[in-house]
């Protein structure tokens, strides 16, 4: 029984390391995000957009230019936001003359939009300047589209809907880009940015007036994480508002040898009993 007992409380402590060692999530952290009404003070539907609109997460705000306004066309989840900002795509937007971040690998910066024109282009989110670095989400033409500024363009060829809500990603991992439409990835490249510097922008230009967007977008939010560490899941491509971004447990290489030497040990010692 004394045996039973020992292995037992091995197999007890060796559970507890690889419950402590052996569930990790990728490396995460959301540098900004906008939520674009709900962090807004007094938003409501039709309202003229909040000068400026608060992030939710960090400390850049962004100062509105022209007139966007809230609205309750918003992307059709089990829990959708209740907000959205419709912008004209002629003289409005969001932007602030600093960047984000100034990383060039392990990014991603996402937004839902619902497009309502595909003519000539229009930035979704930037960080840069679109000339000559930075990195961030465009529409050109019928294409959705990743662009580094100055040095390349990806291109999703007709992957625009128009009057439909879809969820954009750009992800540069482990010096490997891509483009991710409602989850799934739709093109790649091994070109990457010039370090972002300029200015922050969403449905306009960043440091100029023009590139407006037609349409309306919702949940922009810019990301980094550790080498090796992104999922697909780590996307909001498939949350509800205000769920939290899910943690994808991976198995610990210092939990399970942990727990494979106390099992080893408690093993030895019943043989050695017996």
């Amino acid at each position: 029984m004394k045996h039973v007992i020992a292995i037992r409380k091995a197999l007890f402590i060796g559970l507890y390391a690889f419950g402590l060692c052996g569930a990790a999530s990728a490396t995460v952290t959301t540098l900004a995000s906008y939520k674009l009404g709900e962090a807004d003070a007094g938003a409501t539907v039709g309202a003229l957009a909040a000068n400026p609109t608060l992030a939710s997460v960090g400390a850049v705000n962004l100062p509105r230019v022209g007139a966007p306004t809230y609205s309750n066309t918003v992307p059709t989840l089990t829990r959708p936001s209740p907000l959205s900002v419709a912008f004209n795509g002629a003289s409005d937007g969001f932007r602030v003359g600093s960047v984000l971040s100034t990383v060039t690998d392990n990014f991603g910066i996402e937004a839902w939009v619902r497009p309502t024109s595909n003519t000539g282009d229009s930035q979704i989110a930037y960080n840069g300047n679109t000339a000559t670095s930075g990195w961030g989400l465009f529409r050109q033409g019928s294409d959705y589209a990743v662009l580094y500024g100055g040095n390349a363009v990806l291109r999703a060829t007709g992957s625009v809907d128009l009057n439909q809500w879809t969820h954009l990603a750009v992800v540069r991992a482990s010096g490997t880009t891509t483009l991710y439409k409602n989850g799934v990835s739709v093109a790649t490249m091994v070109d990457g940015p010039n370090a972002p510097a300029g200015g922050f922008s969403i449905g306009i230009n960043p440091l100029l007036d023009g590139e407006y967007f037609a349409g309306n977008i919702d949940e922009v939010r810019v990301f980094t994480f550790a080498a090796g560490q992104f999922t697909t899941s780590d996307l909001s491509s498939g949350l509800a508002f205000s769920d939290p971004v899910p943690a994808v447990p991976t198995v610990s290489t210092l939990g399970l040898t942990l727990t494979l030497l106390l099992l080893f040990i408690a093993g030895a010692r019943f043989i050695r009993r017996r």
